[in-house]
């Protein structure tokens, strides 16, 4: 056999091998940790005292409380604001759904961490700035709205996530053939009737697909928490496993037992996910004979909608963007926004720029980011191939590997990851590499989503020609592959590199004294009481590069919208009609 039929050989059982390291390990060793003594200090003796430990007593009923309130709350808020830019986007003719959809882009590259400081400079109830101009307006003796609350923090990640739930739904609503909506009132259905019979049980999937987002985005999230939870005394799982770890002496066998809690919350989710849309089929209408995407006419209230649709993106991003910027220009606490210009100063920016910590950690962000995003984009690429072209048996396991991570929590991945390199021999732990073995596992599937719907759009002719002509594997990637996914391809470098660099959960367990990123980095000068000012200036300097970056992300996608669309429609009508079963209900 010759060496390159070798390699390809032995390809699909390196991706596989791979991929158990990345995901598999680390869960593995949480199980390992969660059953012994003290795995980390060498006693492997098996005990149920770490979860005695972590589920004994009356507090772990609260944190199950607070941690479903939290992430159920969430989904239901995002999901009626995303929800409704979606709709107006794309079922009406409201105009600025141009402009919307640049903005819920934008949102993207806003780190949690910062947008959580921005709402308690606004609604904190003893220094925002939006309690004291309401107390000052209605004469009233306390602040009307506290933000260190349950509600507090369901607004706080709600008005984070919502252009997320948009960008989940647009495409589905985008799709949905009305004529269906119009059979049902030509029958005599109202509006509600359409609604709630139609309407929505053809939109299942899509619904089922971002709460079940939203709903692990929410359980797993780690900032909002951290920053409003805990002065509140709201305890969830993510900020009771970090303790857990941080503790002294740390309890790493209870952080362990309650992380594996959260991974079963999280996969229950899944599996309601995966029954709730088993018959996809159901729900299919667009097919081999044409759909009409039809939008509603809203006639006078085209402006009106379009109005209170850019009034939520100014109060649920642009109120806390322009807060931050707002207090980096001052030394103190800031005055209300736009109330007065004294004392304005850029010393901030100064101070950050000329801060050996923050230079130090740009680097280790922008490194590590930049290698987590190579890393994927290169085996994914290679993986998503091998599950769409290869006849390889291995193919559904390196896609369902793949896919695992996407449920699991960041928290869960940093403590794990962090579990397994302080058990096993392996000198990686307080380096760069650790983070970089974290950002991989986590991002796995974004990855693996892009190179797979690019890879979708490429027929296989294309391959079997060069391979008919003589090109041997290597060349065909070369040659034809690479240059037609190179936009596909650079837009998930962009999505991977952005989401890298303001990852928090995963970090916070696994950076050193001389690994800090920019997020650990931005906690460590809030929780120690540094500077307002200088905690905002740090946080401009974050998201303007990210800003940028998404706008490339932009141009990428209009770019690829462009080069795609033609072949697409060269393609319908090639094609014959294949009719799909289409049920309304």
């Amino acid at each position: 056999m010759r060496s390159p039929e070798r390699i390809a050989k032995l390809v699909p059982w390196l991706c596989v091998a791979v991929a158990l390291w990345l995901v598999i390990v680390p869960v593995g060793a949480l199980f390992y940790t969660a059953f012994t003594a003290d795995a980390v200090l060498g006693d492997s003796t098996l005990t149920l005292d770490n979860f005695v430990d972590a589920y004994s007593g009356w507090h772990i009923a609260r944190l199950f409380g607070n941690s479903l309130v939290y992430a159920v709350g969430t989904a239901a808020v995002t999901l009626l604001m995303g929800g409704t830019v979606a709709w107006v986007v794309e079922r009406t003719d409201a105009p600025g759904g141009a402009l919307f959809h640049v903005l819920a882009l934008m949102s993207f590259a806003i780190p949690g961490l910062l947008m959580a400081m921005a709402w308690i400079f606004v609604f904190s109830p003893n220094i925002g700035w939006g309690n004291a101009a309401l107390k000052s307006a209605f004469g009233l003796a306390e602040a009307p709205v506290n933000i260190y609350s349950m509600g507090g923090m369901i607004w706080a990640l709600s008005s984070h996530y919502f252009p997320l739930v948009y960008l989940a739904l647009g495409p589905a609503l985008r799709a949905l053939d009305t004529r269906m909506e119009e059979a049902g009132q030509v029958s005599g259905g109202g509006a509600w009737q359409i609604l709630a019979r139609i309407t929505f049980p053809l939109l299942r999937p899509a619904l089922w697909s971002t709460v079940l987002l939203v709903f692990i985005m929410g359980i797993s999230s780690y900032e909002v928490p951290r920053l409003i939870g805990r002065p509140a005394r709201i305890d969830v799982f993510t900020t009771k496993i970090q303790e857990a770890t941080q503790g002294s002496p740390p309890e790493f066998g209870v952080a362990s037992a309650l992380a594996l809690a959260l991974l079963a919350i999280c996969l229950v989710a899944v599996w309601v996910y995966r029954r709730g849309v088993r018959e996809t089929s159901s729900f299919a209408t667009v097919t081999g004979k044409g759909y009409v995407p039809n939008v509603m006419a809203l006639g006078r209230w085209r402006w009106p909608v379009a109005l209170a649709v850019g009034a939520m993106f100014v109060l649920a991003l642009g109120l806390p963007l322009a807060t931050l910027a707002w207090q980096s220009c001052f030394a103190n606490l800031a005055p209300p926004l736009l109330a007065s210009t004294a004392g304005a100063t850029l010393a901030n920016y100064q101070y950050i720029l000329t801060y050996p910590i923050f230079l130090g950690a740009v680097r280790t962000s922008v490194l590590v980011a930049a290698m987590a995003a190579t890393a994927i984009v290169g085996l994914t690429l290679v993986m998503a191939w091998i599950a769409l072209r290869s006849a390889s048996r291995l193919a559904w396991a390196i896609d369902a590997l793949a896919f695992v991570p996407i449920a699991i929590p960041g928290v869960i991945v940093g403590a794990s990851i962090l579990l397994t390199y302080l058990v096993l021999p392996v000198g990686i732990y307080n380096t760069i590499w650790i983070l970089l073995v974290a950002y991989v596992t986590l991002y796995l599937p974004y990855g693996m989503r892009f190179a797979s719907s690019g890879l979708a759009q490429i027929h296989r002719e294309l391959e079997e020609a060069a391979a008919v002509a003589g090109a041997g594997l290597a060349q065909i990637f070369r040659r034809i592959l690479l240059p037609l996914l190179a936009p596909v391809l650079l837009s998930a470098w962009i999505y991977v590199f952005v989401l890298s660099v303001r990852e928090l959960g995963a970090s916070v367990f696994l950076v050193g004294p001389g690994t800090h990123v920019l997020g650990t980095i931005s906690l460590t000068m809030w929780e120690e009481g540094g500077s307002y000012g200088a905690v905002s200036a740090l946080g401009i300097l974050q998201i303007v590069p990210l800003l940028c970056i998404v706008a490339a992300l932009r141009w990428l996608e209009t770019r690829v919208h462009r080069r795609v669309a033609p072949a697409r429609a060269a393609d319908n009508v090639a094609a014959p009609p294949a009719p799909v079963r289409a049920q309304a209900a």
